[in-house]
């Protein structure tokens, strides 16, 4: 299993989901991972439950998060 960094929180975690596309003008594009705990508290989609059509921006469930200290 590989371990990959969360976006939102910065931790490593082995159980990472694809949450978003981070766009690139001058190459590829890369995939943003969030830890479990992020998903939840944030209410992140999963990138594979984006629509078809979309851009790969990070989404989010309805209803409002808790407020939530950014990353410094």
């Amino acid at each position: 299993m590989t371990i990959q960094l969360c976006r939102w929180c910065g931790n490593d975690t082995q159980h990472a989901t694809a949450a978003a596309i981070e766009h690139s003008n001058s190459g590829p594009g890369r995939i943003l991972y969030a830890c479990p705990g992020c998903m939840s508290l944030r209410r992140i989609i999963p990138l594979d439950q984006h629509p078809a059509d979309g851009w790969g921006a990070p989404r989010y469930g309805k209803g409002r998060a808790p407020s939530i200290p950014s990353n410094p």
